[in-house]
């Protein structure tokens, strides 16, 4: 086997080649209240304005490259919001990531626009418009084109005046679990000025398999863990150049099925299925695919192989962020296992706000919707939205809400505060906004009888523009 250093790769996610930009945003078309209310069970608020940007990054290498992704923004610009980025699964072929307009997949990007995020879903190196081969499960670059398009993202807004505020939000399934924790890991090791509210990593491949003398004994594997399995491999042997092209590592008949599927003639699963026959045909075992060296190295265990795949597990960290950990249990092509590991591990690592959740007994297939429905919902606890005229919090200490504590329905002033007509916010102790409108001309509030007991907190905007932020206690 070649030899190479893991920690010195020519990619190193921390060094910036070129400044992340936007190159074009296309305007694509909207996505309508009524139409992701029928499809999305959840509250949509508003129709979805869709572009597909192309944006710069680097490859896996360190280079100047391209990538492509959705940005979903709510049809209102009444609000200031976070940025919230959605990661995807595996796909079969780069025809269906996201930024390709009638790929189901964006009704969850859509979805959480129309809940009052700006989302953005990258389509990862290789896929949409973006060139060369797919480094599918390379944290580090599934970490960059996410990091990068955030990056390049917001200063479009910037100059498209539309208004977001400093809250970050990341999430994905399957595949896009690995990546949104890769990209987790990465933000709270090295923010490049983006600090991370909260996080959601949905039935996710935390840790990467190794190649073992077991798996390659394998008979009668399904057709889908064969693909995702040789398309790992195939993708760090082009990233750590373990045996050169995929001629060192497969032999015939399965290195053509292996050169097509490098040639985008067969899809991911075209992929699966025509190894998965050629086995069948054969009575071979999983290891019949491959080539001497690399079977010696597995039987050897050898350090550089193995290095590469740990190089891409995704857990071994301590989450600052608030985190959800989602899977379902009857999960057969993610093995809960991996969500039940890195909460473990996380844990003991000292992360302290670490949630994990059991989705019940579904597929993989099936987990997908409940899972990106309640990634929206835990967001949704932690999300500032508040309206354009309320402006940054600041620091007015001559500034006291009266009466304190008040009951339901009571009416609530800012003593000290000039009289007249205000922009208000009201949110609960979670941060789920509850209630928002004008004050009466003398600056009173007229209180919902909705209103939580307990700690709620009021944002109320200033004539300067600025906004000042207090907590009451409803009796």
């Amino acid at each position: 086997m070649k030899q190479l250093l893991l920690l010195p790769l020519l990619f190193t996610f921390s060094i910036i080649v070129s400044a992340q930009e936007v190159i074009s945003a296309e305007v694509q078309s909207p996505a309508l209240k009524f139409v992701l209310d029928l499809v999305i069970p959840i509250g949509v608020k508003y129709d979805v304005n869709n572009y597909k940007i192309t944006y710069t990054t680097t490859d896996a290498f360190g280079q100047p490259d391209t990538a492509t992704g959705l940005l979903s923004i709510p049809d209102n610009d009444e609000f200031v919001r976070p940025i919230a980025v959605y990661n995807h699964g595996t796909i079969a072929s780069r025809e269906l990531a996201p930024s390709v307009e009638g790929v189901l997949e964006r009704l969850i990007v859509q979805g959480m626009a129309g809940n009052d995020f700006i989302a953005l879903a990258p389509d990862y190196l290789g896929l949409g418009d973006s060139d060369g081969q797919h480094p599918y499960l390379h944290a580090d670059t599934e970490a960059s084109v996410g990091r990068d398009m955030i990056i390049a993202v917001r200063k479009w807004l910037d100059d498209e005046e539309i208004r977001y505020n400093d809250q970050v939000f990341v999430t994905g399934y399957s595949q896009g679990g690995h990546a949104s924790a890769a990209l987790h890991e990465r933000l709270e090791a090295n923010p490049d000025g983006i600090e991370l509210t909260a996080a959601a990593h949905l039935s996710a491949p935390f840790k990467i398999t190794v190649p073992t003398p077991e798996i390659l004994g394998m008979r009668d594997v399904s057709p889908v863990l064969l693909a995702f399995f040789n398309h790992t491999l195939i993708s760090y042997n082009y990233v750590y150049d373990l045996y050169g092209g995929v001629e060192g590592l497969y032999v015939e008949p399965y290195l053509t099925q292996a050169q097509l599927f490098l040639a985008e003639e067969l899809d991911v699963f075209e992929f699966g299925n025509a190894i998965d026959s050629i086995l069948q045909l054969n009575d071979a075992i999983v290891g019949a695919q491959y080539s001497d060296e690399f079977l010696t190295d597995v039987l050897d265990n050898d350090a550089t192989l193995r290095e590469a795949f740990e190089a891409n597990d995704v857990f071994n960290f301590a989450p600052a962020a608030p985190t959800l950990i989602y899977y379902c249990n009857a999960d057969l092509t993610v093995n809960p296992g991996n969500s039940i590991l890195a909460d473990s591990v996380m844990r003991m690592l000292g992360g302290e706000q670490v949630l994990l959740e059991d989705g019940g007994d579904r597929n993989h297939g099936d987990c997908a919707i409940p899972a990106a429905l309640r990634a929206i919902e835990f967001f949704q606890g932690f999300s500032n939205v508040f309206s354009v005229s309320l402006g940054e919090p600041i620091n007015r200490p001559d500034l006291t809400l009266v009466p304190n504590p008040v009951p339901a329905g009571a009416v609530l002033w800012m003593d000290g505060l000039q009289a007249g007509t205000y922009e208000y916010t009201i949110y609960d102790i979670s941060g789920r906004q509850t209630a928002l409108g004008q004050t009466s001309a003398n600056g009173r509030i007229t209180l919902p009888a909705s209103l939580p007991k307990g700690w709620n907190v009021l944002r109320l905007g200033l004539e300067d523009g600025s906004s000042v932020v207090r907590r009451f206690l409803m009796k």
